[in-house]
């Protein structure tokens, strides 16, 4: 479906508008010829990511260029020491994270995560427990992904199939896997952007996986002359 970059800018204003997370009377937004551009203060880093998030879900949109800036209220202001402790109470209160092999760093509202985790799921769900904290402005996800067992490269590539072979709207005949030490490269074509995201989480979610790169095209996008 061909979307003109007017009709674009219309449904992310209308996106952001609806969004609770995000104040759209802060945020401006440019269309060039697919690309999105954002434009504005928010108060924290979680509303930065939902308003990114906001446009990338409208049909269309080629990319996204996030030029929000984060402006922390000035009160009640959280000092780097509050803001690292309330982020390691939050992890070690997560079951899924073993705060013991993390450290949390913050200077500036930067919050620098480094240490290992067992799972690549497990280092992205950090990231997100982090952007809901007040005051971070930034951050720097370091840690390393370290399997509690050794998986075959093969091992993995042929779970990362099997995943694809049961997610809708998703051909894994169109999709391309290679797996090097753990790190996972995918090329080729999908349908829609919804059909992106589940095929990024089936490497995301899958055993012994390190990175993911994901070099998917859309469809949609490519037959779209907007």
């Amino acid at each position: 479906m061909v979307q003109s970059d007017e009709l674009i800018k219309k449904a992310v204003v209308e996106q952001l508008t609806w969004d609770d997370r995000v104040d759209a009377s802060k945020v401006s937004v440019e269309v060039e010829n697919g690309t999105v551009i954002l434009r504005g203060e928010v108060p924290s880093y979680f509303t930065r990511t939902a308003a990114q998030n906001d446009a990338l879900k409208i049909v269309g949109v080629r990319r996204v260029v996030n030029e929000i800036l984060i402006r922390p209220p000035l009160e009640p202001s959280l000092t780097d020491m509050e803001i690292e402790n309330n982020i390691k109470e939050k992890l070690f209160n997560n079951p899924e994270i073993n705060l013991r092999d993390i450290e949390v760093v913050v200077s500036a509202g930067t919050v620098t995560l480094r240490g290992t985790v067992s799972a690549y799921w497990k280092k992205m769900h950090a990231d997100d427990l982090v952007s809901e904290q007040p005051g971070v402005v930034f951050i720097e996800n370091l840690l390393a992904v370290v399997p509690t067992r050794d998986y075959y490269d093969q091992e993995i590539a042929k779970e990362i199939i099997s995943a694809l072979d049961r997610t809708v709207d998703v051909d894994p005949d169109e999709i391309t896997v290679k797996v090097e030490r753990g790190k996972v490269l995918m090329s080729g074509t999908v349908p829609n952007r919804a059909a992106r995201q589940l095929a990024y989480e089936a490497a995301w979610f899958t055993p012994g996986v390190i990175n993911v790169e994901d070099h998917l095209s859309v469809s949609e996008l490519t037959h779209c002359h907007c």
